[in-house]
């Protein structure tokens, strides 16, 4: 059992109520991972926001102070893929806003 797989099990058992019998219905191996787990549990249990107020979160994102690479990286991805499909910026747009979030040498050598 490896960090990932308790991780899931700890949050997994902190569930009550509706969310626990979703969990529990569940096919047995369809989450793979945390990540996988994460998106799932959102998709499902996420207070869906305005299209728009999604889109000005997403231009208004910037890496937060001592929020690792991997940890904004999966904020940035959940923010983008939450905006309604006909009001995101493209994938190559996307490509060119992310380097603007973080502080101006990491950007700098992003943008290398």
């Amino acid at each position: 059992m490896d960090e990932a797989d308790v991780k899931m099990r700890f949050f997994a058992q902190s569930l009550g109520g509706d969310v626990k019998k979703w969990f529990r219905v569940l096919p047995v191996g369809s989450i793979g991972n945390l990540i996988a787990f994460h998106q799932d549990f959102l998709a499902r249990w996420e207070i869906k926001k305005n299209p728009l107020q999604l889109l000005n979160e997403y231009k208004r994102l910037k890496r937060k102070p001592n929020e690792t690479v991997e940890e904004y990286c999966e904020r940035f991805n959940t923010v983008y893929n939450a905006i309604p499909q006909d009001i995101k910026p493209s994938p190559c747009l996307a490509l060119i806003d992310f380097p603007d979030d973080f502080d101006i040498d990491m950007e700098y050598q992003l943008r290398e």
